[in-house]
């Protein structure tokens, strides 16, 4: 029969796995079900206690233990070729996506009772199951987390509309767009409007279901990066910048401050190095490939 105390702590565990592998509430409560004074849960290179995680390597005492049982402090102690410490510990080792995870429970005085292993021993299917649900959030906030970061260097931030064509959510990226250049989005009938200018500089491209917001003036990525990338200098790099942003030749010398004569020297190497043919070609790469990504 599962008794209140159990059902909370399950809930704990699961709740850990939910957010990610967030364990100290969880272990406090294994804690004040097994009256245990500590606890230790050593998963992915860290080691959790209820207060925080921070990096630290398995313990010799538990490298080398069968996972999916449970190990008295008897045990421990024999491992470890010591005497029996006051107290009494558990230890138990799981099977993580990612490989072993080991749980240690401490009493400063007193013994655990059969009854605490048998919970523990069947905690093992829940644990392991926490384990697996935090390693697929973790890698969904970090998809969730790349995707942002190439949407920033693109400048495109994304609005999603209801069943309605209400507006319901807006990203991090459309939030700043909308900061910078002052406006607010009206609550409804933006879905399936098409191409609408919002403010001096800044578009809408509004479907059905979601919108597309992106700076009409978009800088392309910084010389330095462009230079690495195409495999050019960094004053072809600054010509090419200036020349991928519709500038003239002229136009081009004049802002980087070089002679007309200098700016056609640094596009013809530029145009020999990468095998581009002519300022439309060269906007072509700079902007449709990859490069645009910074």
């Amino acid at each position: 029969m599962i008794t209140p105390q159990d059902s909370a702590l399950l809930l704990a565990i699961s709740e850990a796995g939910a957010e990610g592998g967030r364990w100290s509430a969880m272990l406090g409560a294994l804690m004040a079900r097994v009256q245990a004074d500590s606890a230790q849960f050593w998963c992915g290179g860290q080691v959790w206690d209820t207060g925080a995680a921070a990096p630290a390597p398995l313990p010799p005492l538990l490298a080398g233990l069968r996972r999916g049982r449970v190990y008295t402090g008897e045990e421990l102690a024999s491992r470890a070729l010591q005497a029996v410490p006051e107290g009494d510990q558990r230890a138990l080792g799981l099977r993580g996506p990612n490989g072993a995870a080991w749980l240690l429970l401490k009493r400063a005085r007193g013994e655990f009772r059969a009854v605490d292993s048998a919970l523990l021993s069947g905690l093992v299917p829940h644990l392991e199951a926490a384990l697996r649900l935090a390693e697929q959030i973790a890698a969904l906030r970090d998809e969730v987390a790349q995707g942002t970061l190439v949407l920033r260097r693109l400048q495109v931030g994304r609005v999603r509309f209801g069943a309605r064509g209400e507006v319901v959510a807006l990203d991090p990226v459309a939030r700043d767009l909308l900061a910078r250049v002052g406006v607010s989005l009206p609550a409804s009938g933006l879905a399936g409007a098409g191409l609408i200018a919002l403010a001096p500089g800044l578009e809408m491209l509004c479907l059905d279901d979601a919108g597309y917001l992106r700076p009409t003036d978009a800088p392309l990525p910084a010389p330095d990066r462009i230079a690495q990338r195409l495999g050019i200098s960094l004053p072809e790099a600054r010509l090419a910048r200036a020349l991928g942003q519709g500038a003239s030749m002229a136009e081009a010398a004049r802002a980087l401050g070089v002679t007309i004569e200098t700016a056609r020297y640094y596009s013809k190497q530029i145009f020999a190095k990468t095998g581009l043919r002519g300022q439309p070609d060269l906007m072509r790469r700079l902007w449709s490939g990859a490069l645009a990504l910074g």
